[in-house]
């Protein structure tokens, strides 16, 4: 993987930065390659044959799902 260096806009930067404070993203970088790809390649989409909004339903889905697991105390605590 290379490294860039860039510079955004302070409202793009504070768009990343939430999303990753909600726990979306495990940092800044990994939020940033997601809206490139979502922004330049959108036909990886069309590889798999689904639409960034069926993709959106199955994270949201199982988001869900996640967090019930772990309300009913099936998961196992995290260690970073």
């Amino acid at each position: 993987m290379r490294r860039h260096n860039i510079t955004l806009s302070e409202p793009l930067s504070d768009k990343i930065k939430a999303q990753v404070k909600k726990g979306r993203f495990k940092d800044f970088s990994a939020a940033l390659q997601e809206a490139a790809w979502r922004y330049f390649g959108e036909t990886i989409y069309n590889e798999y044959g689904v639409t960034p909004a069926e993709v959106e339903r199955a994270y949201e889905r199982t988001l869900k799902e996640i967090d019930k697991a772990s309300k009913a105390g099936q998961l196992k605590p995290w260690k970073r």
